[in-house]
């Protein structure tokens, strides 16, 4: 009897772990996706010179994976303007930075833990 109870504790505890890993490596995808999507934007806004529609595009593209994307953009006389999904990019032909902020929510679904978290990143 001793026995089983031992097997049984042994099988449950091995679930566990293997529940909780599975968790724990989907979470971090889930981190690695946003900060690589971060990135890409970064990269995109560098190679289009902040073309207006290069910056709706990767705030809609954001928008369809869950990420809530901003790029605040620095014009060369000092004046700021921040461009979101309520807010479309128009006149960008001044503009030298962007500041890339993607806000996206990683789940531990096994614990139940739903964390926010931004990404920040500067395109120049």
């Amino acid at each position: 009897m001793p026995a089983i109870i031992k097997s049984f504790l042994g099988i449950f505890f091995f679930a566990l772990v293997v529940f909780l890993g599975a968790g724990i490596l989907n979470y971090q995808v889930q981190v690695d996706r946003a900060s690589g999507y971060k990135h890409d934007v970064i990269q995109e806004l560098q190679n289009s010179n902040f073309a207006p529609s290069v910056m709706n595009a990767c705030i809609q593209a954001g928008a369809k994976q869950n990420y809530n994307v901003s790029i605040d953009v620095s014009a060369g006389d000092g004046t700021h303007n921040t461009f979101s999904k309520s807010v479309p990019a128009t006149h960008t032909a001044e503009v030298v930075a962007a500041y890339v902020t993607v806000e996206y929510t990683s789940r531990l679904p096994f614990l139940g833990v739903e964390t926010p978290n931004v990404l920040r990143g500067f395109a120049r």
